[in-house]
């Protein structure tokens, strides 16, 4: 399902500004906040969203002026052997690098 901005649901009587901070860690958790989003967009409340995964994302599926988007890496993701097995270690040394590098 896709919307537009002449789209909508009934409106909320208060208009409401949303900002949306989604984790980076793959795409799952972008393409699930993309429910919300639309959501709430339809019932007549702007949404921004900090997020490090591409526009299309969101843009391929909202269309209107109520979403902003802005880019930001906000974790820099676990180091992990498996979807279960987090190195602890390895994790650490990648965040103070990133820590160290965007100064």
């Amino acid at each position: 399902m896709r919307i537009d901005d002449n789209e909508g649901v009934s409106a909320s009587s208060k208009h409401l500004v949303f900002a949306y901070y989604v984790t980076g860690h793959g795409f799952g958790h972008a393409t699930r906040v993309v429910e919300v989003v639309r959501h709430l967009i339809a019932a007549g409340h702007d949404v921004h969203v900090v997020i490090g995964a591409p526009d299309f994302v969101f843009t391929s599926e909202i269309q209107s002026p109520r979403l902003k988007i802005r880019k930001v890496l906000l974790d820099c993701g676990a180091v992990q052997a498996d979807a279960l097995t987090v190195d602890r270690l390895a994790s650490l040394e990648k965040v103070l690098t990133h820590v160290i590098t965007c100064k």
